[in-house]
């Protein structure tokens, strides 16, 4: 009897060491990935923005330049395009669409655009609209309604309960886009009755108040908490993060409320322990194990992930440390350059019990993917090499120009690469994977 109990543990382990977990099966390692695939879009598309829909197994490119929106099918084994459609192809100008976003049920996106004013040569005025767009696949791309906002948007974002969108009108006169002083950046508030973007209204415009001697306030990214009510907008040039309440802001009886940044809440994000500015990008929100939920920031400039919760007390200052790093990833070791790898734009997830930050590492053109549960003791999961054809090295940046991102609760992450213009697929590798901090 105990020969044979023998017999059978050792067949037991046996085959479970020489055989890989069924998909989908737990493991002890949490979230790994692997690169499943690269799409390549033409050179003048401009793969820019990616963003899965609330399903998970779609998502919409953005051709910023082109003006193009792709639909694609996503599952863990391929992206495949579905439809392409090129938005307001009559318009000679360089209005460019910068970004995007989905109701919770996927029947819209809500697109920024770009409208810089050109007369005889000359840039007289900068402007900027949300175009919201049918998602249908019979009817993709079509243009549902466009409402103008502040000057030059840069990020867009729906409430979870689909009542608002806020948008972040950047202007971009820091980096001269738009050098018109008189043009001011601002926060434009829309409401959009019964989740029907042709009735959608303009309900508060907050604009940018900054030091005279000082960068101007410009925001750059932006995001609802969970409640449909907590905001946050990353400042870049000023190395800020704005914060404001959707319901101390508006006005109960529908007025149009005009208000400044110098009247709302504006946090300044810390620099690394080296004393490296952060030029703060992509900001996000993400649920710890606990159920608190708080707002991250990535640190363009100094590598760094910046947590707060959301009143922006500051929680956590987390570094990307290069030793840690997989040591044949490229990276930007310059000597004017604070951020070897570079974390721009970030997406959260919750996968296998776990909740999770994905940041999109320019420098790098890989996806890195940290472990949040507890925001005190943040743990890189992977960081995943991904790209077509990277002409960088361990010295050197990467030629990818991975900026957009965007993840599922099934632990897939999509990338819009820039300078490579295509859109990379990372999927869950439940028996094990590289990368370590």
């Amino acid at each position: 009897m105990k020969i044979r109990s023998l017999c059978v543990l050792f067949c037991f382990l046996l085959l479970t060491a020489c055989s890989d977990p069924e998909p989908g099966t737990p493991t002890e390692l949490g979230w790994k990935g692997k690169h499943v695939q690269t799409m390549p879009f033409g050179a003048d598309d401009n793969s820019e923005v990616i963003k899965l829909l609330p399903s998970g197994d779609r998502a919409v490119m953005v051709a910023s330049k082109s003006r193009k929106i792709t639909l694609l099918e996503v599952s863990p084994d391929e992206v495949k395009e579905v439809a392409s459609v090129k938005l307001f192809a009559e318009d000679a100008s360089d209005s460019e669409l910068t970004h995007i976003d989905f109701d919770s049920e996927g029947r819209f996106a809500v697109v920024t655009r770009t409208l810089p004013i050109v007369e005889e040569g000359e840039l007289v005025d900068c402007r900027g609209s949300l175009v919201f767009v049918d998602l249908a696949d019979d009817t993709f791309g079509a243009v549902l309604q466009e409402v103008e906002v502040g000057a030059m948007p840069d990020a867009v974002d729906i409430s979870p309960d689909d009542r608002y969108v806020v948008s972040a009108d950047e202007v971009d006169y820091n980096d001269g886009k738009c050098p018109l002083p008189e043009v001011d950046p601002s926060v434009t508030v829309l409401e959009i009755p019964n989740a029907d973007p042709t009735a959608t209204t303009v309900r508060a415009v907050i604009s940018m108040v900054s030091d005279s001697e000082g960068a101007r306030r410009e925001p750059e990214q932006i995001i609802f908490a969970s409640d449909s009510d907590h905001v946050a907008v990353t400042l870049q040039d000023t190395h800020e993060l704005l914060l404001f309440q959707l319901s101390a802001v508006l006005d109960a009886d529908g007025t149009l409320v005009e208000t400044s940044s110098d009247q709302l809440s504006v946090v300044r994000l810390p620099n690394r322990s080296s004393g490296a500015e952060p030029w703060p990008d992509g900001v996000h929100s993400f649920v710890d194990a606990s159920g608190a939920e708080y707002f991250v920031v990535a640190g363009e400039y100094n590598d760094t992930l910046t947590v707060l919760d959301l009143d922006g007390t500051l929680v956590v200052n987390h570094e990307i440390q290069p030793a840690n790093m997989p040591g044949d990833l490229p990276r930007n070791l310059e000597s004017w350059n604070h951020a070897p790898f570079r974390p721009d734009s970030l997406a959260s997830f919750h996968y296998d019990g776990h909740s999770y930050i994905a940041a999109s590492l320019k420098h790098a053109g890989a996806v890195g993917v940290w472990r949040v549960d507890d925001p005190l003791t943040i743990q890189i999961a992977d960081v995943v090499k991904i790209g077509f054809d990277d002409q960088g090295t361990a010295t050197t940046e990467s030629t990818i120009g991975t900026e957009g991102i965007s993840a599922s609760a099934a632990g897939l992450v999509l990338t819009a690469n820039e300078e490579e213009s295509s859109v990379s697929l990372v999927a869950p590798l439940l028996s094990g994977g590289s990368g370590s901090e």
